[in-house]
């Protein structure tokens, strides 16, 4: 059987702890980029709340703006847009059936912006990814892209994700309808404040009045989510058929940690989701500064070396006695003693509950996921801190050589002369920029969009160089082992 309506009804399913019915909610939410992630986390805790039969009015009506957003529609509306959430670590396996979702907007961008104008949606998210908010490493947005500046100069056929919203608005402001809150629910430091900064400098070269209108009126609280989610294998999916009896295409797979912090400032109503475990909050800046660069940035830390030690899973790099100790020298020296004078938070007791997380065998989060657009993630999660370190004459030794394995997993192939699976929007010139480095190593990280004017610090710059030419002329293990040693 397929999961869907009829499943649901089935009079052999159990509804026990099922207090609500998809029938019963009505959009209040369109959310751009319907991931796996959207689904475990933001979609998880809206069905937890449903379920309490609290603010059924913020229903989810997913939207995508790519080719690949198609192709999930498509598999989401044959099963209802349900979906099948699997929490597992060693000690537990917990399932449920999502119902959060009510509708998936065919990939079209004048229906999206028809949705977005209609008076009941109070809220639009977005999980865009890193790479989405054309953002450069020193913060700044790259208001010069091309997507970009064919939005500004045809605003009433727009293309980007900012583009559509900024049509929305104008619509929704010129029909006398309150505007929406925009909350990004993606991995970049102070998230909301990026996309603000893009909405207001983008429509001030579109309608200077239509700018002042979203700076004064649309909230775009900063979040910080968090919930380790890789993608659903073949092996997932017949797991849920044999365990439970039917088939689901799209499942999702997750750990049982989550968490969602937001500062509270919405613009037009929110659902009571405190009340299922979300903290909102003043402040972001905290508890998003030492998940930034504790948890993405271990990901972001062993990512290259795991791939280039041929590991196919976070769990089996922990396992990995030179891996580890990597990455716990990298965390306790060279991230830890410059966060514990910014974040009042016991940081050793989350760096523990980040390693247990990544241990989990049963998540199967692989190092290509961990990987995957690497230029966008190297910025925030490894060269922030970088930066920080040196400012604070913390040694950094460790997060350059980081830089430097990244440079060398750039060439796509390991020491044994196997391909690497390099998922990145910039795999091509990283490449180039990769193999010139190997006699002249500077040129990788003169990229300053990635790396700012830190190839100009004397320090930095020679650290790499010796690392890489190291991992060239001693190995990856090997160079990573004298850097354990030190």
């Amino acid at each position: 059987m397929i999961l869907n309506k009829n499943f649901l009804d089935n009079k052999s399913f159990d509804k026990k702890d099922y207090n609500y019915t998809q029938d019963e909610l009505s959009p209040g939410i369109v959310h751009i980029g319907v991931g796996n992630f959207h689904r475990s986390h933001q979609a998880y805790l809206l069905d937890a709340l449903f379920n309490k039969r609290k603010d059924l009015d913020f229903g989810i009506v997913g939207a995508g703006l790519r080719e690949y957003d198609t192709f999930m529609r498509n598999d989401l509306l044959k099963q209802d847009c349900l979906t099948t959430l699997v929490q597992r670590d060693e000690s537990s396996t917990n399932t449920r059936i999502l119902q959060s979702m009510i509708d998936f907007i065919e990939v079209d961008n004048r229906l999206l912006v028809e949705s977005l104008v209609k008076e009941d949606i109070k809220i639009v998210s977005l999980t865009i990814t890193e790479g989405g908010y054309y953002i450069d490493s020193y913060g700044n947005f790259n208001i010069n892209d091309e997507e970009i500046q064919a939005d500004i100069k045809n605003p009433d056929t727009p293309n980007t994700a900012f583009g559509i919203l900024i049509k929305a608005l104008k619509i929704r402001k010129e029909n006398g309808l309150k505007p929406f809150t925009l909350l990004t629910c993606d991995n970049i430091a102070h998230n909301g404040d990026v996309l603000r900064n893009v909405m207001i400098k983008m429509s001030e070269q579109i309608d200077k009045d239509l700018s002042e209108y979203i700076k004064n009126n649309v909230s775009c609280p900063n979040s910080m989510v968090d919930r380790i989610t890789p993608t659903a294998t073949q092996e997932d999916k017949d797991f849920i058929e044999n365990e439970y009896g039917y088939v689901d295409n799209r499942p999702v797979f997750s750990e049982p940690f989550i968490q969602w912090i937001i500062e509270d400032k919405f613009c037009n109503g929110r659902p009571a989701l405190e009340e299922v475990g979300v903290m909102f909050v003043e402040d972001i800046m905290p508890y998003e500064l030492m998940k930034i660069r504790m948890l993405n940035g271990s990901h972001a830390a062993i990512s290259s070396v795991s791939a280039l030690l041929n590991i196919e899973y976070v769990h089996e790099a922990l396992e990995h006695e030179n891996v580890k100790s990597f990455l716990d020298k990298i965390i306790n020296k060279e991230v830890i003693p410059v966060l514990k004078d910014i974040v009042d938070v016991n940081l050793d007791e989350y760096y523990n509950t980040v390693l247990t997380r990544f241990a989990n065998p049963y998540i199967k989060d692989t190092i290509t996921r961990i990987c995957f657009d690497n230029s966008n993630k190297q910025p925030k999660f490894i060269i922030d801190s970088i930066k920080d370190g040196i400012k604070n004459n913390v040694n950094v030794d460790g997060l350059i050589l980081a830089c430097a394995l990244w440079c060398r997993y750039s060439t796509g192939n390991d020491e044994n002369g196997k391909e690497l699976d390099i998922n990145d929007g910039r795999k091509d010139k990283l490449k180039e920029l990769a193999l010139k480095a190997k006699n002249n190593p500077i040129v990788f990280i003169q990229m300053e969009d990635i790396y700012g004017n830190l190839s100009q610090n004397e320090y930095f710059a020679n650290t790499f160089e010796n690392f890489l030419n190291s991992i060239w002329e001693n190995g990856v293990l090997n160079t990573v082992k004298n850097y354990n040693k030190s």
